[in-house]
């Protein structure tokens, strides 16, 4: 992640609980750097109740403004498209709703700070779900 990206976080009292975390769930999703510190900067700046421009923004990454509002909108379709993965999977029946309960409890388990234990988690109930 870029150091004015940090930085910006840092300044907004916006965390990240385990940057080693992070890196590590960056590479399964199927978000890019660029993407998640423009996430990043937009959920920080509203939860600080910042009122910035896109130029403002912008300037934190370093990128046009056009640049900074076509990679927010390549965030929020990869977003979308991974929600209506989960919808499509569900609406199958490849994952049933333990499956979709395990992914509910995963997520708690990141929040605690277990990284290894949700992602084993995931994994399990994956394999165990699609070769039932």
């Amino acid at each position: 992640m870029r150091k004015a990206v940090k930085e910006f976080l840092r300044k907004s009292g916006f965390k990240i609980p385990d940057e080693k975390a992070l890196k590590a769930l960056l590479k399964l999703s199927s978000l890019t750097e660029p993407q998640l510190e423009v996430l990043l900067i937009e959920t920080a700046s509203t939860s600080a109740g910042m009122k910035l421009t896109f130029r403002e923004k912008a300037k934190i990454r370093g990128v046009a403004k056009g640049a900074y509002a076509r990679t927010l909108r390549q965030a929020i379709e990869n977003i979308k498209k991974s929600i209506f993965t989960i919808f499509l999977l569900k609406y199958l029946g490849v994952i049933g709703d333990e499956a979709i309960s395990s992914i509910l409890e995963a997520a708690e388990m990141l929040n605690q700070g277990k990284l290894t234990d949700s992602l084993t988690l995931i994994n399990d109930v994956m394999l165990s779900d699609i070769t039932r």
